[in-house]
């Protein structure tokens, strides 16, 4: 028995599985970053990264310095990608340990010269085109002379910066919308064709994150950004239904990477009447047995779960009753009857012929499965496997 009474257990086997069924349906040259922010979507952002290079990924892609920073502390020494905005004194540090970064806007294109020519250090760069989704980048309208411009400055500046890659980001593939997709897939086509009309060589041109690459081949271009369905857990259920229907991807299972259990600390009778937790929100229609557990809001179970959520006790399907509290939630074990202090809830995962996936917890929360597992905080304690 684990000493802490709630466990995450993640199993690398699976985080290997997936990687290598994205890898099966890309040309042998096609580049994959593993999207490892997030305390890598819940997971855990060393093992994960470890793992990922070993099942093939060529580089990480994380949001924030302080994670880049965190994986050069723990001794990754690999290529590392941050994707999203950074300070001056991040970016300072980002320089030093040769960590790529994202230019935006142009007033990220002019922090960064300014601090690769005082530290007379070469910053390593990847370029963000907006093609539809609204959000980082550069805008690509019909000229793109913004980014045009701004690349020819990169690509001139040999002495401070090396310019490694483009990118944008898909808003709807997910949502299975083709047609959004299509008109931002050809936007970034026309940018590419006129950055090398230039003459301007990028290494590295990326358009796809995880349901483009399973889905659309003309979004791989030479690289793919691998995040959810790295960790066994598909984009959408849309996503997961159109893989089963194509030919080509009828063959592609992803394997859950993630489990999460906790134990059962007090069992109770409660008589018909009786109310259970904050609120009186949920009252006993008839004698109940309670099962209470180590597990709130603060240890990632939405709140929202309240008289709506499940777990797993010895393969039954057990309720969420009253309101999930800070640290604690309550259960109808009455299914269970023999049921006893110690034993096993299943909040994440299989017990026994049952199972309970963290899109299921999405579901009932009204959110989505990434959401779940990134919540998850980094206190509770993870076992690899």
């Amino acid at each position: 028995m684990n000493e802490s009474l709630n466990v995450i257990t993640i199993d690398l086997k699976a985080i290997d599985h997936n990687i290598k069924q994205i890898q099966r349906l890309l040309k042998p040259d096609t580049k994959i970053i593993a999207v490892v922010k997030g305390n890598a979507y819940g997971h855990g952002i060393f093992e994960v990264a470890r793992q990922a290079f070993k099942s093939g990924a060529s580089m990480l892609g994380v949001a924030s310095a302080a994670e880049a920073l965190t994986l050069r502390k723990q001794g990754v020494l690999q290529p590392i990608v941050v994707f999203g905005a950074v300070s001056k004194e991040e970016a300072k540090r980002l320089i030093k340990e040769k960590v790529a970064m994202t230019i935006f806007s142009e007033e990220s294109y002019r922090m960064l010269q300014h601090l690769a020519k005082v530290l007379k250090k070469k910053a390593i760069v990847w370029v963000k085109v907006d093609t539809g989704a609204n959000r980082l980048g550069f805008l690509a309208n019909d000229n793109s002379k913004v980014i045009i411009s701004v690349i020819k400055r990169i690509a001139e500046h040999t002495r401070i910066f090396e310019l490694h890659g483009l990118y944008s980001d898909l808003a709807c593939v997910a949502e299975l919308n083709k047609s959004y997709t299509n008109d931002q897939i050809l936007t970034f086509e026309k940018v590419v064709k006129k950055i090398e009309d230039t003459g301007i060589n990028i290494p590295i041109i990326s358009l796809a994150a995880s349901a483009a690459a399973t889905m659309m081949p003309e979004s791989r271009f030479n690289c793919v950004r691998i995040g959810i369905e790295m960790y066994g857990l598909w984009p959408s259920r849309g996503v997961a239904l159109w893989t089963k229907r194509t030919k080509k991807t009828r063959g592609f299972k992803l394997k859950p990477a993630l489990t999460f259990h906790t134990r059962l600390i007090q069992i109770k009778r409660i008589k018909a009447g009786e109310f259970v937790g904050y609120g009186c929100s949920f009252q006993a229609q008839q004698a109940m047995t309670i099962g209470v557990i180590p597990v709130g809001y603060y240890e990632g179970l939405p709140r929202s779960l309240s008289n709506l959520g499940f777990a797993l006790l010895k393969g039954a399907v057990v309720p969420i009753v009253g309101r999930v509290c800070m640290n604690m939630t309550m259960l109808d074990i009455s299914r269970r009857p023999r049921a006893k202090v110690g034993d096993e809830i299943v909040l994440i995962g299989k017990s026994h012929n049952k199972e309970i996936t963290a899109t299921d917890v999405a579901d009932w929360a009204g959110t989505i499965n990434y959401e779940i597992v990134t919540r998850l905080p980094e206190h509770l304690e993870r076992v690899y496997k």
